[in-house]
C-alpha cells in the first residue's frame, strides 16, 4: 500500500492508490443494464465515482460522461485508466456540496456517496438533477444504509458517513414525482478492496426513470428474481472471498437461479482482481435469499436479501 493512502483520511484511498488492482469491479449490474435503453450520446453525470468503474464502461459507448470524486486519487487513477481504454471523460476533484450540474442529463449515478452528504444538501440536489433529465432519464443510486445488526462502520463514519437516508425515502420523492421505480432492492453485501478486508454493508440499490413521453426509446421492466432454497447460515458465514466459481458449485450444487453480465470490450476487472481485464463475466448465483457474486470465476461478494432481487429487461413491444 502507498504512502498516501496510509495516511489519508478516506480508508478507500488505499485501493485506488493501487495502480494495477481493481478496487470497486467492473460496472454494477443496473448500468449494465440500463445501457441499451440510453439515447445516443446521453450526458452522463456520476458523483462520487471512484476509480471509474460505471464511468469508463458508459463511456465505451461514446456518451459524454462527467465524473467527479472527493479523493484526488481516484480521478488519477480515472484518468490513467481512461488513457489506457481509449475512452474520453471530464473528470474533477470535487465535493458533492460543491457539484453544479449540466442543464441537461440522461443519466445520474450516485454510488455509495450521497450518504457522506447532509439531507439538506442531497435532497436538493436530487430536485435540480430530476428538473434536468430529459424524458426517458435514468437515475441509479445505492446508500448505505444504518441497520441494528449491520451498523455503519467506525471507518465510513470516520469518512464522514451522515447516516442521512432512510429506506424507502428516494423511492418516495421519486413516486410523487411521477418516474417509475424500476429497483428498489435491499440487503446485505459482503465484499472486500485492496488493503481492506472482508466487511459487511447493508445497503439500498435504487434505480428511477422519467417519464419517455412520446418518444421512440426503448421501453424497460423490471423483473424479480424469486427462487426457493438456502444456505445454511453457518456454512454461508464460512464461504471465503476468492474461491473459484467450480469450488462453490461442488460445495452447495447448481443454484436454483442466476442472473448476471457479459463483455467481451476491455474493462475494469473485478475488485481486487487486474485493473483492467480483456473481458468482464459477472455471475450473481441465488440461493433463495442469500447470492453469490463471481467476477471472471472467482467469488468476490456475498449477499443476503432482504427484498427479492431484481434484473431490468428491456420489455417488447
Amino acid at each position: 500500500m502507498q504512502e498516501v493512502a496510509k495516511h489519508s483520511p478516506f480508508w478507500w484511498n488505499s485501493g485506488y492508490a493501487e495502480a494495477n488492482v481493481s478496487c470497486m469491479g467492473g460496472p454494477s449490474p443496473e448500468i449494465f443494464e440500463i445501457a441499451p435503453a440510453l439515447r445516443t450520446k446521453s450526458v452522463v453525470v456520476e458523483l462520487g465515482c471512484g476509480e471509474g468503474c460505471n464511468a469508463l464502461y458508459l463511456a465505451h459507448f461514446d456518451h459524454q460522461v462527467i465524473a467527479t470524486d472527493i479523493s484526488e486519487t481516484a480521478i488519477s487513477k480515472l484518468n490513467r485508466l481512461a488513457g489506457d481504454l481509449g475512452v474520453n471523460i471530464a473528470s474533477g476533484v470535487a465535493r458533492v456540496e460543491d457539484f453544479r450540474p449540466p442543464a441537461c442529463l440522461d443519466v445520474f449515478i450516485a454510488h455509495c456517496v450521497l450518504h457522506f452528504t447532509e439531507r439538506g444538501v442531497w435532497k436538493p440536489l436530487v430536485t435540480a438533477l430530476m428538473n434536468r433529465t430529459r424524458p426517458g432519464g435514468f437515475h441509479c443510486f445505492t446508500n448505505t444504509l444504518d441497520q441494528p445488526d449491520h451498523p455503519i462502520s467506525k471507518e465510513a463514519l470516520a469518512s464522514g458517513h451522515k447516516n442521512s437516508f432512510q429506506r424507502g425515502e428516494l423511492e418516495a420523492i421519486y413516486t410523487e414525482a411521477g418516474w417509475a421505480i424500476l429497483r428498489s432492492d435491499h440487503y446485505i453485501k459482503w465484499d472486500s478492496h485492496p488493503g481492506i478486508p472482508i466487511h459487511s454493508h447493508c445497503l439500498e440499490k435504487v434505480v428511477v426513470r422519467k417519464p419517455i413521453g412520446s418518444e421512440d426509446l426503448p421501453r424497460m421492466r423490471a423483473e424479480p428474481i424469486k427462487v426457493a432454497g438456502m444456505i445454511p447460515v453457518k456454512q454461508f458465514d464460512t464461504l471465503k472471498l476468492g474461491t473459484p466459481r467450480d469450488a462453490i458449485v461442488e460445495m452447495l450444487g447448481s443454484p436454483p437461479a442466476s442472473h448476471g453480465l457479459k463483455t467481451t470490450r476491455k474493462t475494469v476487472g473485478g475488485n481486487n482482481q487486474v485493473a483492467i481485464a480483456d473481458g468482464y463475466v459477472r455471475e450473481d448465483m441465488i440461493y433463495g435469499d442469500h447470492g453469490l457474486q463471481f467476477v471472471n470465476g472467482t467469488l468476490t461478494g456475498k449477499y443476503r436479501y432482504l427484498t427479492p432481487p431484481k434484473r431490468l429487461l428491456i420489455q417488447n413491444k
